[in-house]
């Protein structure tokens, strides 16, 4: 039987309450700069042995991760009129890459395995600010998954992991602390 949930709860304080070594990958895209990097040995507990954990983050958060990344990926954002202030813009989001033990890794065609990625949120509207293109999460998916498989998504935002996850049949258990969120993606 197949689980597709998001449990409207802090998955911070849920943590204790999720089994270890049970999850093929994780898919953190948390809040930025919101000191989530100090849960990482917490989320890296609940991978199988074989597990990975896609972990999103802004260029300088690099450096707060406390494990080297097996890789780094990036995700060219479409430019924005973003303000800033005494910095050079960021258009881009890193994906620091774990993978431990024999992970999975479904090549696609060549020309999809590209360690920068230019997907856009196109042809649908956004339910949640920060919502990440389909055509990346899908990707990823694919490739650090396979059927029936169980992906953890512990800032579930848009729902849109969830929504691929049980399309590409994988399992699937997010968390949202906001239950407004929470209620939309449930539709």
């Amino acid at each position: 039987m197949k689980k597709y949930q998001i449990i409207n709860k802090d998955v911070i304080k849920e943590l204790p309450n999720i089994p270890n070594n049970s999850i093929d990958l994780i898919i953190c895209d948390p809040p930025y700069l919101g000191g989530f990097t100090n849960y990482f040995k917490d989320f890296k507990s609940k991978l199988k042995v074989n597990g990975q954990m896609l972990w999103f983050c802004q260029p300088t958060e690099l450096y707060d991760l406390p494990e080297k990344p097996l890789q780094v990926l990036i995700w060219k954002e479409p430019y924005s009129p973003k303000p800033i202030r005494k910095k050079y813009r960021e258009f881009f989001d890193i994906i620091a890459w774990y993978a431990y033990g024999d992970y999975s890794f479904n090549k696609l065609l060549w020309n999809l395995m590209n360690s920068v990625f230019e997907d856009l949120v196109i042809g649908y509207k956004r339910e949640h600010k920060w919502e990440k293109p389909k055509t990346l999460i899908e990707r990823l998916i694919l490739v650090h998954t396979k059927e029936n498989d169980t992906i953890f998504d512990p800032f579930a935002g848009s729902g849109i992991i969830k929504d691929i996850s049980e399309r590409l049949n994988r399992n699937y258990i997010g968390y949202e602390v906001e239950s407004d969120i929470t209620l939309a993606t449930a539709k």
